[in-house]
């Protein structure tokens, strides 16, 4: 299903900002050091068209773990230079391998916690969205067929998984025969 477009910049204004505002704190935290004025819009414009291209459909919790931990580890390297880059660019603090694992271990529990967020609010879009059309279907009495949403990945359902639907059994038929 096509997204509009608006809920497509708001994923991804969303997204860059998660990304670019905690990797700011956990470098300027880290290193005791202002990051220059420029940085965090560049970073967020950056980080926002990049996430605008991949918001065009509902993605699993392994790609969105996966882009948060790629995002994370660039922003490290762009906030790193713009440090060294700025006047008085020097950095105290934490070294540059700890800003990086703290910036993999936030990306982590982020890309988790952005990757189920995301699975929940595309499944209260299918959910009122069925709602909806089957609100127009009653007032209208026409045939309206609701859209195939389908989730980034579909579990098995266990009955599948264990073959019950396929085990018949012996017996007088459940209806009245004649």
């Amino acid at each position: 299903m096509d997204q509009s477009r608006g809920f497509r910049a708001a994923r991804a204004a969303m997204f860059a900002a998660v990304c670019v505002l905690l990797a700011g704190l956990g470098h300027v935290l880290m290193s005791g050091t202002m990051l220059p004025w420029w940085a965090l819009p560049m970073a967020f414009g950056w980080m926002a068209v990049t996430a605008w291209i991949l918001a065009d459909r509902e993605r699993g919790v392994p790609f969105v773990v996966v882009s948060t931990l790629v995002a994370q580890g660039a922003l490290h390297v762009v906030f790193t230079l713009a440090q060294t880059m700025a006047p008085m660019g020097h950095m105290h603090g934490g070294t540059s391998f700890g800003m990086f694992g703290a910036h993999l271990a936030a990306a982590s529990a982020c890309g988790l916690w952005l990757a189920y967020g995301e699975r929940a609010a595309f499944s209260v879009v299918r959910s009122l969205a069925v709602r909806v059309l089957l609100t127009l279907r009653l007032v209208t009495y026409r045939h309206v067929t609701p859209p195939r949403i389908a989730p980034a990945h579909s579990p098995a359902p266990l009955r599948e998984l264990l073959l019950v639907h396929a085990i018949t059994s012996r017996g007088p038929p459940s209806g009245v025969a004649v």
